[in-house]
């Protein structure tokens, strides 16, 4: 007997290997026979058991996609009583977000076993399963052809039980029968569900339905016709016993043709009643059934279709005499008929009038009008109100003329929209005078936007819609920067270019149905109406500043315009349009006093001052923290995507304010700049970091720091010497830190900032420009200038699903490589983006989708293991 290095026999281990097996094939047999059970209403618990059972874990969970295949949602679950675990999916475990669980989301993609100990694992998965006292993760896809629509998780609370290849397969075999069973379930839900639709559409049908054999005996009936036999007399009788002879007798000579030609059969037939004649359509469809051919008759009454027949050729008649030509639609807009007066609008030979019938009537309605005729036809089926409505039509030669449509719903005696009828007339000439007379009153002559008297019945009319509809408006109040300045420069009409051209690039930069608007001088407004939620607004709003700032040559030389905004929201911010404008205003002055090329929304002004006192409170914890030394500070590793391995942590300043929990930096950060304090919270931030960065030193770790440095440490004489003097105190060298310095900052008085830049590259220091592509640096200016890492901003990573997005990303990665500088892309924040990064050349990232900032502690673990997100 043969004794392995483990300690056991091939004896011994073939005997464990048989139980193993002998233990699976018994599962197999149980979790078939319960699925199969008929009297088990709920059986996945129980399968549950059997499979934690023979896994020999603790707890068992089965989760489902949900339909956008973003996340899946736990179904049932079982828990061993011994374990200790509890008996429910927890709150942070009945939903699993695939974005937060990156490695599972792929493994199961690749329909592959997930089988990780916590401690393989990132981070934010080991903070939910740490409490619950799981130790191993066992996932197994739930497949149909090769696509995961959910998956089965087995949670051990031993980490160090291990499982052989042959126990995953078996496990692999029992989910791929689970997953069967659940597709089965599926298919027969749906089926019911088809059923009693059938059944209930049948039912509401106005014609007259039942099923014929071929002996002509009526062996199923739905509905029935007011003149006609009910249905209870239909069942089981004969066409010839139960049915008019002038019905039955054509439906029993077409009824062998259905039958045993498998043809579908039609004709008309007219019964005498006693209020006239019924006219019938009859239908006769094959169908096949429990191995019989059958017919399925649809007898429909169309008496009042051909009484209106014979009355609507009447009433054409008589319209033929009227100048303006009268049209008959289809609900779906179709041209049915119309009057001679057609030929004369469209410039057509009245004999032409035949080949339009049957084509829709938005075929001659010019492109830029169609949708607005559609929704007109839309409103008419919906609400039966009538309106007029202006459009061109195109004539046969190819020009356009003015038509006005008054458009009226044709109903059927049920109530039911029968067809659109309307009378066009031709009013070109009233028209164009109108437009004239509307275009001096309601436009800005100068940028042909809009003026004031528009914009405030837009707005009105926007905020009577949100009132209805339950939605927002957006008001930007727009001022362009430095006008005086460039008016004093160059001249007025240099100035008046100057407004046409900004005023272009902001109107392109709107959605369609947005509206800017001249407010006069060099003041601009947007409106953006009929907004679901305010998701894209800020969005929308660094777009225009974006759009503004593009060059523009003014006399032969190259100017970058800039705008300050402010927002404001009906009726987050203001209740009636006047307040509205009013608010946008004011935040309008905010942001231009706080240093222009801005935005400025006036949740954002108020959410402080609205608190008053509140406010200065904050603010004086915000100081005591930054005097106590109570900033934390986190760190965002940046990552070789393609190993995992992390290569430098950036600093980030966090704030755990004692009464008011964690403050945003969006929200800290610039009440420091704005009190004067944003110079002493940077120091505490870089001494905090390099002190950590000596321990870590200490430890034997070799990553690079980066941090952040304001635009007042920059320009302080101190600063570089003062750096220089903790470093030495800590021993550390500058090449071991990072300084970022963003664009904007980096662009400030240019030839200054390149004397602080050169001091600190000649100190030993290294330099990456942040945020690269939000500030308008020439190709010039960043050759010139002495940095070694280009920061890409993270708005860009955004932008990836777009082509031109896609495009910029990879200009501004080729410029960087061109210029010799290592990028970095920031905002990378899930796995296609990374993918498409690496593609295109980019090795170092920095998002969400490797790691989030972290404290020290779990930060030095990235440094020491690299991140579990990879490509």
């Amino acid at each position: 007997m043969q004794i392995r290095a483990d300690g056991w026999s091939d004896d011994f281990r073939l005997k464990r290997e048989f139980a193993l097996h002998q233990a699976y094939f018994e599962a197999f047999d149980s979790v078939v026979a319960t699925l199969l059970a008929p009297d088990e209403p709920d059986t996945l618990p129980q399968v549950l058991s059997i499979l934690v059972d023979v896994s020999r874990c603790a707890a068992g969970a089965i989760y489902l996609n949900e339909p956008d295949q973003r996340a899946a949602q736990a179904i049932a679950c079982w828990a061993d009583p011994e374990a200790g675990l509890p008996g429910s999916i927890p709150d942070g475990l009945s939903r699993i977000a695939y974005t937060g669980f990156p490695l599972l989301a792929a493994t199961l993609e690749a329909g592959m076993v997930l089988n990780k100990t916590l401690f393989e694992l990132s981070p934010v998965v080991q903070m939910r399963l740490v409490p619950l006292g799981i130790r191993r993760a066992i996932c197994l896809p739930l497949l149909e052809q090769d696509n995961c629509f959910g998956f089965l998780a087995l949670f051990d609370v031993d980490a160090e039980r291990e499982r052989a290849s042959s126990e995953l397969r078996f496990l692999s075999m029992l989910t791929n029968v689970l997953a069967q069973a659940l597709l089965k379930q599926r298919a027969q839900a749906g089926m019911l569900a088809g059923q009693e639709r059938l059944k209930v559409l049948v039912g509401a049908t106005q014609d007259m339905v039942f099923e014929i054999d071929e002996q002509g005996i009526i062996t199923q009936a739905w509905s029935g016709l007011p003149d006609l036999p009910p249905v209870s007399v239909l069942r089981g009788a004969s066409l010839s016993a139960v049915l008019p002879q002038e019905l039955a007798a054509p439906m029993a000579v077409a009824l062998p043709t259905v039958v045993r030609e498998m043809r579908t059969q039609q004709f008309n037939c007219v019964l005498p009643v006693e209020r006239g004649a019924l006219y019938l359509l009859v239908r006769l469809q094959p169908i096949q059934a429990d191995g019989q051919t059958r017919a399925v008759a649809l007898v429909q009454d169309v008496s009042e279709v051909m009484q209106e027949a014979a009355q609507r050729k009447t009433m054409l008649d008589t319209l033929n005499l009227l100048e303006e030509a009268v049209i008959d639609l289809t609900p779906q807009g179709v041209l049915a008929e119309t009057s001679p007066a057609w030929a004369r609008l469209r410039g057509i030979a009245p004999q032409d009038i035949v080949v339009e019938l049957g084509q829709p009537i938005l075929k001659w309605v010019h492109a830029e009008d169609q949708d607005a005729v559609a929704s007109a036809m839309g409103r008419l089926l919906d609400s039966s109100e009538a309106k007029a409505q202006r459009f061109r039509l195109l004539r046969g030669s190819g020009e356009t003329i003015w038509v006005e449509a008054r458009l009226i719903a044709h109903h059927a005696p049920d109530g039911g929209i029968q067809s659109i009828r309307g009378v066009l007339r031709d009013v070109t000439v009233a028209h164009l005078n109108e437009q004239h007379i509307t275009q001096l009153a309601l436009y800005d002559t100068l940028t042909r936007l809009p003026n004031r008297l528009l914009l405030d019945d837009e707005l009105h009319q926007a905020i009577e819609r949100a009132q209805r509809d339950n939605t927002k408006v957006a008001l930007g109040f727009i001022d362009l920067d430095h006008f005086k300045e460039v008016n004093d420069a160059f001249g007025h009409k240099t100035g008046d270019e100057l407004l046409v051209n900004v005023a272009t690039r902001l109107s392109n930069a709107l959605r369609p149905g947005d509206m800017l608007a001249r407010w006069g001088g060099d003041e601009f407004i947007a409106l953006i109406p009929d907004l679901g939620n305010l998701s894209g607004v800020r969005g929308l709003a660094e777009q225009l500043r974006s759009a503004a700032q593009q060059g523009v040559m003014l006399e032969g030389l190259e100017a970058r315009p800039t705008i300050s905004v402010g927002f404001a929201v009906f009726p987050d911010d203001a209740s009636s349009a006047e307040e509205l404008l009013s608010a946008a205003d004011h935040t309008m002055y905010n942001a231009k006093n706080a240093g222009r090329n801005n935005v400025c929304f006036y949740s954002d002004l108020m959410h402080f001052k609205a608190l008053g006192r509140e406010h200065m409170a904050i603010q004086a914890r915000l100081a005591n923290a930054i005097h106590d030394d109570t900033l934390q500070v986190f760190y965002q590793p940046v990552v070789e995507a393609g190993t995992g391995e992390v290569l430098a942590v950036e600093a980030l300043a966090r704030w755990q304010d004692g009464q008011g929990g964690w403050v945003s930096p969006d929200i800290f950060i610039p009440m420091a700049e704005k009190a004067g304090m944003i110079h002493e919270l940077s120091d505490r931030i870089v001494t905090q970091s390099l002190e950590r960065l000596h321990r870590w030193r200490a430890a034997g770790l070799k990553q690079l720091l980066m941090v952040n440095i304001s635009r007042s440490q920059l320009f302080s004489p101190t600063f570089l010497s003062l750096l220089v003097e903790k470093l030495l105190r800590l021993g550390l060298r500058p090449g071991d830190v990072v300084l970022e310095i963003t664009e904007s900052v980096a662009l400030t008085d240019y030839a200054r900032q390149m004397k602080h830049l050169r001091q600190i590259v000649d100190a030993g220091f290294q330099i990456a420009i942040d945020d690269f592509g939000t500030g308008y640096s020439s190709l010039s200016q960043l050759h010139e200038m002495p940095v070694q890492f280009l920061k890409v901003d993270g708005s860009f990573s955004q932008r990836l699903h777009t082509e031109d997005g896609r495009g910029i990303m990879q200009a501004i990665v080729q410029l960087g490589q061109l210029l010799k500088l290592d990028v970095i892309v920031e905002g990378v924040e899930n796995r296609e983006t990374a993918q498409y990064l690496n593609e295109i050349g980019v090795r170092r990232m920095q998002g969400f989708y490797f790691s989030e900032p972290v404290p020290p502690n779990v930060a030095e673990l990235s440094l020491r293991l690299g991140v579990t997100a990879r490509l």
